[in-house]
């Protein structure tokens, strides 16, 4: 087991390092090249859609993966099943898109085709590939995972760059979006029936019926989170010039990195979660606890770099014009470092069959995000919608944190006192040498950190090597 989740970690690191270097090189050339302006219309615009297309996966891709991780002979079922109703929810969809677009004609021009894009680019992103590729999971077969992200990232970059470089529209960029996702989802589909499984269609309605009431817990969280992730940008585009939107989309997408990069350790892990919880809780146990450790430790140095040095790498990165976006992300950046331990707890509960005991919690962090976001915004702007999600991810950590622990052994305050230690001194060390360029301080900074936590006892060089990425302790 040690040896392929070593494996599959680092398949899933080559595909998701694509991933994040074109979705910052696509989100930068955005930035600069099209402005604040055309940026906030792709946000309100994606903020919008990203709320309805969670509906084409309504939890499927987590319920296949937890299933057919435990019996793998159930395959063909799902997808033969689950592709049809797939098909029928996005068809659904698109026309519930099409009539949106048409309240929003006047917000800006070419809303219509912005939003059908997108539209077909998240059904496909968001429900179909990720059920598709979840059968590589499901057998830990994630080399296949990673040759059809690359796939679609080579083609999303190379058409990316060209419709917002050369042709500067946000319009022929949701295009460039869309036709990555048709490519990558048929490569998926090449490598499923060649390697895999045949595969058509089935209707079985007592599957179905199953399907139906396992993935509503999961469904409704997945709604619950989508909501209060989109909804800032939704209400502040809404409320406020859609400027603002631009500027707080370079705060949100810059803290998005991390929250991919914790989509990849989440990624690696939640199979094996589901698997230990029906064979050995001890053993699941200590998986928990090393990923907090990690968690803790990398949340930790990621805070205190962009509390120091959120202002020179706004600057760097997307230039003076986005000034507005260094307080949000520093706030943002802070509800980032929370989400660290909630998405690892939140994909425990989901791995150990206790998903509907989420959903109160979930239920409540949205309305509270909704909410701070219409009290805060209209007076403090973006501040108060990046202020909203620290209040929201705060109180949701908690409410997991207490769930987790009601069934498995769980402490997070062990892990806490040498990574705060070693964010003191690696502050200290950025304060003093405040005036390096950005990228050096910021790479010094690390290296403090973590020479820090060797010194203090708070990782050992084992730990590094071995244990970061593939939790050796399995």
């Amino acid at each position: 087991m040690i040896g392929k989740l070593k494996l599959n970690t680092y398949w899933l690191l080559l595909s998701q390092g694509l991933t994040i270097i074109t979705a910052l090189t696509l989100s930068l050339i955005l930035a600069r090249h099209l402005g604040p302006v055309y940026n906030g219309e792709y946000g309100f615009a994606n903020s919008i859609i990203n709320i309805f297309a969670i509906f084409v996966d309504f939890g499927i891709s987590t319920i296949t993966i937890r299933d057919l991780a435990r019996d793998l002979t159930k395959t063909k079922k799902y997808i033969d099943n689950i592709i049809l109703l797939k098909v029928l929810m996005g068809l659904i969809l698109l026309l519930i898109i099409f009539v949106t677009s048409i309240f929003f004609k006047n917000k800006f021009s070419g809303i219509t085709l912005l939003m059908l894009f997108l539209g077909i680019y998240n059904i496909l992103s968001g429900g179909f590939n990720p059920f598709l590729r979840g059968i590589f999971r499901s057998y830990s077969e994630m080399q296949y995972e990673s040759i059809t992200i690359i796939a679609e990232k080579i083609v999303l970059i190379v058409l990316g760059v060209i419709a917002l470089f050369y042709y500067k529209s946000i319009i022929l960029y949701s295009l460039a979006l869309t036709i990555s996702a048709i490519m990558g989802m048929a490569v998926t589909v090449y490598i499923i029936r060649k390697r895999f499984i045949k595969f058509f269609y089935e209707i079985d309605w007592k599957f179905w019926k199953y399907i139906l009431k396992e993935i509503w817990p999961f469904g409704l969280s997945s709604i619950m989170i989508t909501i209060y992730f989109s909804v800032d940008q939704t209400i502040i585009g809404i409320l406020k010039p859609i400027i603002d939107v631009g500027y707080f989309s370079v705060a949100r997408s810059t803290t998005g990195v991390m929250t991919s990069i914790i989509g990849i350790f989440i990624g690696v892990l939640f199979p094996t979660f589901s698997s230990l919880y029906k064979s050995n809780i001890q053993e699941l146990e200590k998986l928990i606890d090393n990923s907090l450790k990690f968690m803790v430790i990398i949340a930790m140095a990621f805070l205190t770099e962009m509390l120091f040095l959120s202002h020179n790498l706004v600057l760097l990165v997307f230039g003076h014009k986005y000034l507005p976006s260094v307080n949000p992300l520093i706030l943002l950046s802070v509800a980032t470092t929370i989400i660290f331990i909630n998405s690892l707890l939140g994909n425990v509960l989901s791995a150990t069959d206790k998903q509907k005991a989420f959903i109160p919690g979930l239920f409540i962090s949205m309305i509270i995000n909704i909410l701070v976001n219409l009290i805060l915004v209209p007076r403090y702007g973006i501040n108060g919608s990046a202020i909203a999600s620290i209040c929201t991810e705060g109180f949701l950590t908690i409410y997991i944190y207490k769930l987790v622990n009601k069934e498995l052994n769980v402490k997070i305050h062990k892990h806490l006192l040498k990574p705060l230690i070693a964010s003191f001194i690696m502050a200290t060390t950025i304060i003093i040498l405040h005036s390096v360029e950005v990228l050096a301080l910021s790479i010094i900074g690390i290296i403090v950190y973590f020479l820090t936590l060797i010194i203090i006892k708070g990782i050992s060089i084992n730990f590094i090597k071995e244990e970061i990425l593939t939790l050796k302790k399995v």
